[in-house]
């Protein structure tokens, strides 16, 4: 029983929270991850759809403040860095990509609540066992306790009667 508890100890580890508001932590972190993603919407749609100032600024002369991006990508970076990025901006990649990450984070949740619940268990095992301990040594100081008195009952009725024990 000790092995077992000193193994979960030094090996189950639960995993630190970084914003913990209540035990149901996955609403706020998908409430934080929407509002990350809602103020994201308007800096990515006037990134990728408003035409820039014609006149001045960075992106002046062109269609799209995006295509900014695409000319230094083009330009600066070596041949297979464009074609690295043309993949890698291809949906067929990102979505799966964000789908394996999500799944990840459900699994790491899930191991999560699971060592919980491990530890939890191990903690009502200690506890049953310390009651079985302490109930036995009891048992132990009560059956010494009777022996004792026994034994000083038999020598009352013993010097009572004459003999000896």
């Amino acid at each position: 029983m000790y092995y077992q508890c000193w193994a979960v100890m030094a090996t189950n580890v639960p995993h630190e929270r970084v914003f913990k508001a209540s035990k149901s932590n996955n609403f706020y972190m998908g409430l934080l991850l929407l509002v990350l993603f809602l103020s994201l919407l308007p800096v990515v749609y006037t990134i990728m759809t408003l035409p820039p100032s014609f006149d001045c600024g960075p992106f002046s002369g062109k269609e799209k403040m995006f295509d900014v991006i695409m000319e230094t990508i083009d330009l600066d970076l070596p041949a297979f860095m464009g074609t690295l990025f043309s993949y890698a901006a291809n949906p067929g990649l990102i979505i799966p990509a964000v789908l394996l990450m999500v799944l990840a984070i459900y699994y790491l949740n899930s191991v999560s609540e699971a060592y919980k619940n491990s530890n939890v268990e191990l903690k009502k095992k200690m506890k049953m066992v310390r009651k079985n301990v302490q109930s036995s040594v009891q048992k132990r100081d009560v059956a010494a306790g009777l022996r004792t008195a026994l034994r000083q009952i038999c020598h009352i009725i013993a010097s009572d009667c004459g003999h000896d024990i």
